[in-house]
């Protein structure tokens, strides 16, 4: 965790370079600051997205291992670990849940903010400029993720339901980060309203974000540009994987933000890529 928490501490600080702008980013709506303006204004948007990959990356290795960890618990000490499930399950919602959580994750079973990770980010959590800058932080990811069309690593691969450049990892560290930041921030005092709810709404508000940003790659009317973008299905892809890593965000609220119709055209679209190149392959053999 301690790796992980460089690799925020980084990620911070490119937000704080691009505050002023990511505050108008937040307030405006998507035709006012066009793709190609916001890839030029945005100070290295690259190296923060690669940041946020390595995180996401860490967070996955992570789930391994806990998964890992429940199937030997399972057998050693089945009875433990039943117990411990039980009082995670049926605790009071009065009770803080940070002990619950530590011994939950010890028995190997993934719980919403993962209390290593809460630990090692509680520095940067610790007054009310700390949650703008997290706010902010979302905003970043929503702006930048869509840049990616233009990638053409970014092709999403079927057999491992990933994308070659990794960019599915985002979606597993924004998922784990905002669980881990709205737990400290409430803790701290500086959120009044219930975890959940402050949860619910973050999530929403980047759902809501970063959905404009890539239905602005949908309308792009920039000509030059249209030609660049590669890979904007593999991109909408990523939307869906999103609703399934976070317990906050149901595909009603995706629904509402993106239409239905250009996800499942988006997933033909990627499936119909594949057979092509099957078949491709076949006729050189």
């Amino acid at each position: 965790m301690e790796r992980c928490e460089r690799h925020v501490h980084e990620m911070l600080s490119i937000v704080q370079e691009n505050k002023e702008f990511l505050i108008q980013l937040r307030a405006c709506t998507m035709d006012q600051f066009p793709t190609g303006m916001i890839s030029k204004q945005l100070k290295r948007h690259e190296i923060f997205l690669s940041h946020c990959i390595v995180v996401g990356a860490l967070f996955n290795f992570r789930r391994l291992t806990v998964s890992a960890l429940k199937s030997v618990v399972e057998k050693r000490a089945p009875f433990l670990q039943k117990c411990i499930l039980d009082y995670k399950t049926n605790i009071r919602p009065e009770v803080d849940p940070v002990i619950p959580d530590e011994m939950a994750t010890a028995a190997g079973f993934e719980v919403d903010a993962d209390p290593a990770l809460c630990a090692a980010i509680q520095k940067h959590c610790t007054n009310a400029s700390s949650e703008t800058l997290w706010t902010l932080f979302n905003v970043m990811v929503a702006v930048t993720l869509p840049l990616q069309s233009l990638d053409i690593n970014s092709v999403y691969r079927t057999p491992i339901e990933g994308h070659e450049n990794n960019l599915h990892c985002v979606s597993t560290a924004v998922t784990w980060l905002s669980a881990c930041v709205y737990t400290n921030l409430v803790r701290s005092g500086l959120e009044k309203e219930p975890l959940q709810v402050v949860l619910k709404e973050g999530m929403r508000e980047f759902l809501e974000k970063v959905s404009e940003r890539m239905l602005k790659l949908q309308l792009e009317e920039d000509k030059e540009l249209q030609k660049e973008i590669k890979q904007r299905d593999s991109l909408f892809i990523l939307l869906e994987k999103m609703v399934r890593d976070s317990n906050f965000i149901t595909y009603d609220m995706l629904e509402n933000n993106f239409p239905f119709t250009i996800l499942r055209n988006s997933f033909r679209a990627v499936y119909e890529n594949k057979k092509k190149k099957q078949q491709k392959n076949e006729n050189e053999i």
